[in-house]
């Protein structure tokens, strides 16, 4: 009995893995996803694929709106697939596959993201093999999760953030290493979320209300405030360290307070690796000095993520306690349990 090829959907948003060169300048989705395939046609005898070309824009154009329109044309499709790949650009990949891994849960197939560092007409570029291995991975691999595939690495994409602006090495994971290789063969390494019968979880909210800022040396806590006039439901805060304010005067935690005064939570990240060991050192460092805030901390998890992941909660829910529980809840693999002065085994 001959075997059924595994079926995949190639999904493109624009980006340079689609783009062509008109007078010097990258025209994005210009390139259509079935010529993309075309110029490796070998991937055709392994794998039966299909293409849909849904946006054609460069991904620092990208919206919340475009997350939750890729969201729908992903799960709507899920049910008829082995695999999904989406192609788009790099500058945000790592915002939208995030969007993704919340909007889409209890996944049951790989949803890949993939793009190139260079149109796929240059000479030396880099789209036809990170379109390959995205397919293959979607195609042959036991995993269910939204992952970034990039120079032969897959990346778990709520703790991946684009690193590099001009050499084929995009994506790095500064929190955990990476989930495995493509290389001639693929390797993973779990503990990862596995293809299984269920039944994937649509979300089709996202409060795009939510801010992220970076504090600094001098950092004035007026920027909080006016950014809760302005109009922000949520703050996502990148702190120095293991996650510490500046709270030299009291205007930080003015602000802080009133945040807390108006119900709009303040999730506090940081601006670095923690580390092997920032579950023993958190108390000591940065501990005694927020107990006195009312902070949501998110520890490890990465601030592009943070912010995501907020914009999630509050499309569910505006109750702080609630907000706080689910930002420190484990949903896609974006966070580390902190448990207090012990290491995580």
């Amino acid at each position: 009995m001959k075997q059924r090829k595994p079926r995949i959907l190639v999904i493109g948003t624009g980006g340079a893995i689609s783009a062509k060169t008109l007078h010097g300048i990258w025209k994005y989705g210009e390139m259509k996803q079935e010529e993309l395939i075309d110029m490796v046609p070998e991937i055709r005898h392994k794998f039966q694929i299909k293409t849909l070309d849904l946006l054609r824009i460069d991904s620092s154009d990208f919206t919340p709106d475009h997350w939750l329109t890729l969201a729908n044309t992903i799960y709507y499709n899920m049910k008829d697939y082995d695999g999904i790949v989406v192609t788009m650009g790099t500058d945000t990949m790592h915002f939208a596959d995030t969007a993704i891994s919340f909007l889409i849960q209890n996944k049951n197939i790989p949803i890949v993201f993939t793009g190139s560092k260079a149109d796929p007409l240059s000479p030396s570029s880099d789209a036809t093999r990170n379109l390959t291995d995205a397919i293959t991975l979607a195609g042959t691999s036991d995993i269910a999760e939204a992952v970034i595939v990039f120079d032969g690495e897959v990346f778990r994409a709520a703790r991946t953030k684009k690193i590099n602006a001009s050499e084929f090495r995009a994506f790095g994971s500064t929190t955990v290493e990476p989930l495995g290789k493509v290389e001639q063969f693929i390797k993973l390494k779990g503990p990862y979320r596995k293809r299984s019968k269920c039944k994937p979880a649509l979300y089709r909210k996202l409060d795009i209300d939510v801010a992220i800022m970076k504090v600094y040396p001098g950092f004035d806590g007026n920027r909080i405030v006016s950014l809760i006039n302005d109009g922000a439901t949520g703050i996502v805060i990148e702190g120095f360290g293991l996650g510490n304010l500046p709270l030299h005067n009291n205007a930080v935690e003015n602000a802080i307070k009133y945040a807390n005064k108006k119900n709009i939570p303040i999730v506090v990240t940081s601006d670095c690796i923690l580390g092997e060991y920032w579950q023993e050192i958190f108390e000591a460092e940065v501990g005694s000095r927020i107990k006195r805030l009312k902070i949501i901390h998110a520890y490890d998890m990465l601030p592009e993520t943070a912010y995501v992941k907020l914009m999630w909660v509050l499309g569910q829910t505006r109750k702080y306690e609630e907000v706080k529980k689910m930002m420190q809840k484990n949903y896609v693999g974006e966070i580390s349990e902190y448990k207090k002065g012990k290491r995580k085994h």
